[in-house]
């Protein structure tokens, strides 16, 4: 009778490191701070190991000062989260109400506690109403508006403050003045901006989110994603995709 003899590597019993497997398989660890303009980015479809701190209409200094009660349920406190865990992309989101100087205070702290992370500035869009007239603005004086030279100010001095660290911006307020403009020439399938608007700020949760969605994750280097947009007409997110494939150009121009 023939007897099978196996190679005597394989009777050895196989040994795994401890965390090795759960090594392999984790991808970069992002987490976000912002108010419902970082939850129109819709967080929870981004890909990997996602957290994140949303409190409604709140800026960014406030959101630091006061971090215990964010209005999103399943938040992860920002204290907690960044003193816990390194992460490898954070998201911050600067809103109304504050300064450059303030919120350049509030992210070299944060900086601080997460000393390897790339940060993204999510730039946010204005009210509907006033998006034309904050867009346009050249100075950063004063309170913060969703212009460019707001954010190209805040990168200029948080690169100043941070020379070794990677900034990288969502360009969401950027994607809404393309859209605009394809409007103006006939090229959009939308009549006015407000279509992509649910209420006076907040995007709408099929055109607008997607929009949101993709932005954050070119910034975050995830692929573009339709999941969990199925009812985006196709015309519709063929035309979006036109628009967000203008990220390379803006990104660009910011760096």
């Amino acid at each position: 009778m023939w007897k099978l003899y196996l190679p005597w590597c394989l009777l050895l019993p196989i040994f795994v490191l401890p965390g090795y497997a759960e090594e392999e398989k984790a991808g970069p660890s992002h987490y976000l701070i912002g108010n419902s303009l970082t939850w129109d980015t819709v967080p929870s479809k981004l890909d990997g190991d996602v957290q994140w701190h949303v409190d409604c209409g709140k800026s960014l200094p406030y959101m630091y000062e006061n971090p215990r009660k964010p209005c999103v349920k399943s938040s992860t406190l920002w204290p907690e989260a960044l003193k816990e865990k390194q992460y490898d992309l954070i998201s911050v989101q600067v809103h109304y109400g504050s300064t450059l100087i303030e919120d350049a205070a509030v992210l070299s702290d944060l900086l601080e506690m997460q000393k390897e992370a790339t940060f993204i500035i999510h730039t946010g869009w204005a009210r509907s109403e006033s998006r034309a007239e904050e867009y346009a603005k050249t100075s950063s004086e004063g309170k913060m508006q969703h212009s460019p030279a707001y954010f190209q100010d805040l990168l200029k001095k948080l690169r100043e403050l941070h020379p070794d660290r990677e900034f990288r911006l969502t360009h969401a307020q950027d994607l809404l003045e393309k859209v605009v403009a394809d409007i103006d020439a006939g090229e959009a399938p939308f009549e006015k901006i407000e279509d992509l608007y649910r209420d006076a700020i907040h995007m709408n949760v099929v055109t607008g989110r997607y929009l949101m969605h993709n932005a954050m994750r070119y910034a975050m280097g995830q692929p573009r994603s339709a999941a969990g947009f199925t009812k985006i007409p196709p015309k519709v997110k063929d035309y979006l995709d036109t628009v967000l494939d203008t990220l390379d150009e803006v990104t660009a121009a910011s760096k």
